[in-house]
């Protein structure tokens, strides 16, 4: 299974525990998020975007917050505090 682990642009700093884990086209958080284990989806990848899902705590958005480019994930357009250059995330 793929998780997402905190890289270095992330505003935590790199981690060694993932945030999040993809089940599907669905991301849930993992052991590793500030809020624990979900069974309910923060977000859904369509292409290469992550978009906030009904389980998010600000519910569903028409936006992607994240874009996938490679194994990095980047904060989107959609994203609270914009576009972002350096990856918040690490897909392993």
């Amino acid at each position: 299974m793929l998780k997402l682990y905190p890289d270095f642009g992330h505003p935590e700093g790199i981690q060694a525990v993932p945030w999040f884990s993809f089940r599907s086209d669905k991301l849930y958080p993992d052991f590793g998020h500030p809020n624990g284990i979900g069974a309910i989806p923060w977000f859904s990848l369509r292409r290469d975007m992550l978009y906030p899902d009904y389980g998010h705590p600000q519910g569903l958005g028409a936006t992607p917050w994240y874009s996938i480019r490679g194994n990095q994930v980047y904060p989107a357009y959609g994203h609270p505090e914009g576009i972002g250059a350096t990856p918040w995330f690490t897909i392993r």
